[in-house]
């Protein structure tokens, strides 16, 4: 449900009330239903390198096999990709501003804000309309990012970063902290192995580490709803589903991506597309393909 508005203190989901000082109230805009959803941050630096891209992309593909919402703070860098591939693999994603709801920042990611709020994810900020973005106001807005989530990812960062703030916010607020491992001598390293070294974060290397370790609290997860034949025209096996499943509904996935993330045959896939199409739920654009359902 499209909305705009805010809510208070009293409205705010649980893990958000028990902070330090909540906000009064959040602005947001989307869907608020999204808040519902158990939440992990995904937070880096802004400028990625191929590694951390790739990275961010990985773990969060692997991540997508539960129901969970991407939270992040629609920075350049890993942020912006964080919920690129959230919404790549139709998950919820949550963008938390530092600047008003009506403001976005930076302006390149006016629409990617948009799309979030079109595909049932939510614009969160505790700053109103147009409010501009104050450089007091980020570390604020970090705050809120790791207090939604039961966990933050830092990907990569230096050791004065945004990231590592949120990390230290994750910290104060019990939360879980994973951290990837770098080059050493990257400065986009420093950030993960100081909190490695500090023993505040469990080193990782994919999206499952994460799963494994948090299978400790399973009463936090629900499991990825199945696409049942009240939607689909037929269940799919298992096979066609990992290739549905691998295909974006916002943006065209080509198949060569496709063998990437199935690891199946080119001719086994082709096949399993030509069933998808027919059925009606992929459509073919410029060679790519394309979810409908």
């Amino acid at each position: 449900m499209l909305r705009q508005g805010y809510i208070t203190k009293n409205q705010f989901p649980n893990l958000l009330k028990q902070i330090y000082k909540p906000p009064e109230k959040l602005y947001y805009r989307g869907d608020i239903e999204a808040l519902e959803k158990t939440c992990v941050s995904v937070v880096g630096t802004r400028k990625m390198s191929d590694y951390g891209e790739e990275m961010t992309q990985k773990i969060i593909e692997e991540l997508a096999s539960i129901d969970i919402a991407i939270v992040s703070g629609l920075a350049k860098g890993i942020d912006s990709i964080a919920h690129k591939i959230a919404l790549e693999n139709g998950l919820t994603t949550i963008a938390v501003l530092g600047s008003g709801i009506d403001n976005i920042y930076p302006t390149q990611n006016i629409g990617l804000a948009r799309e979030i709020e079109q595909e049932g994810g939510l614009i969160l900020s505790e700053y109103p309309d147009n409010e501009p973005p104050i450089a007091h106001h980020f570390p604020q807005r970090n705050r809120i990012v790791s207090a939604l989530s039961i966990a933050t990812i830092v990907i990569e960062a230096p050791e004065k970063s945004g990231a590592l703030i949120t990390a230290r916010f994750a910290l104060e607020q019990g939360r879980e902290i994973f951290a990837l491992p770098g080059d050493i001598d990257r400065e986009n390293s420093m950030g993960p192995l100081r909190l490695l070294q500090n023993g505040g974060a469990y080193p990782i290397s994919s999206g499952n580490d994460i799963l494994v370790l948090l299978e400790k609290q399973p009463h936090l997860f629900k499991p990825k709803p199945m696409y049942q034949s009240e939607i689909l025209p037929y269940n799919l096996c298992q096979k066609e589903e990992l290739v549905f499943k691998s295909i974006a509904k916002r943006s065209g996935t080509s198949l060569e991506k496709i063998q990437q993330k199935t690891k199946l045959p080119i001719q086994q896939i082709l096949s399993i597309i030509s069933i998808l199409e027919i059925n009606g739920l992929i459509k073919t654009i410029d060679n790519k393909y394309k979810r409908i359902v």
